[in-house]
């Protein structure tokens, strides 16, 4: 089984041995096919489960790689039965892949969210039950179409002012994103492609919406490598 971290340019390379090491301390090993390689481990079985230490863990090998040059980073638990398979990938996609190593050169991830600091008021709230699905309850005395209305209402403030947040930091980006709230309370959870020289500029910007937004509480992480902005398909692999 290869475990695949990465995928990079095929050049000259420093040994990987002095990068890091794999998971479960397994040497890194290159898989090349023409102008493109994948950064992988080899093992008998798969060497961890998604504990927090193991994500950890492949994140670690994943930003020594990005330190060297340009990677398009895979998720945890990308797996294959063998070299053919990675060639065969490698080959097939060989310009996208290419186009998209290009794209993020120079330029690493930084994640944005910003957090209501007040919470919703008790009869606009929802709940989740025990399988994770979130519900919603009209408060006593409220009827469901006024419920709704209000829901609707409070949902377009939210939106109008994760817009607000999230504009003046894509000016600053190669590219960005955005990802519906995951909780009460989240306005803006973005991901921003960002050149490696503008990351104290970035910073200051979040620094500056903080200071004209004392109601939201900012959280800025990163640098980190590019996840959010690699395509997400169908390439073979296990996870």
């Amino acid at each position: 089984m290869l475990w695949v971290y990465a995928i990079w340019e095929h050049a000259p390379e420093p040994p990987l041995a002095a990068i890091a090491t794999g998971l479960a301390d397994a040497p890194l090993d290159a898989v090349r096919a023409g102008p493109l390689a994948a950064v992988v481990s080899r093992h008998a079985e798969a060497p961890a489960s998604p504990t927090r230490a193991a994500l950890w863990e492949h994140e670690r090998v994943v930003e020594a790689l990005m330190a060297e040059r340009p990677v398009l980073p895979m998720r945890f638990g990308s797996t294959v039965d063998g070299e053919p398979r990675i060639r065969a990938f490698l080959d097939e996609r060989e310009a996208p892949l290419a186009a998209a190593l290009a794209r993020v050169r120079g330029h690493v991830e930084l994640s944005v969210r910003a957090l209501a600091r007040e919470p919703a008021p008790p009869d606009l709230r929802s709940s989740a039950s025990r399988d994770g699905t979130r519900t919603t309850t009209p408060p006593d005395g409220t009827s469901g179409r006024d419920y709704l209305l209000a829901l609707l209402a409070r949902e377009r403030v939210a939106d109008d002012a994760a817009d607000a947040l999230h504009a003046p930091l894509a000016t600053l980006a190669a590219d960005a994103h955005r990802a519906p709230p995951r909780d009460v309370g989240e306005l803006l959870r973005g991901a921003y492609l960002v050149p490696r020289a503008a990351i104290p500029r970035f910073r200051r910007k979040v620094d500056q919406l903080q200071a004209r937004r004392p109601d939201v509480t900012f959280l800025c992480t990163g640098p980190w490598p590019p996840y959010s902005f690699v395509e997400s398909e169908d390439d073979g692999f296990t996870r």
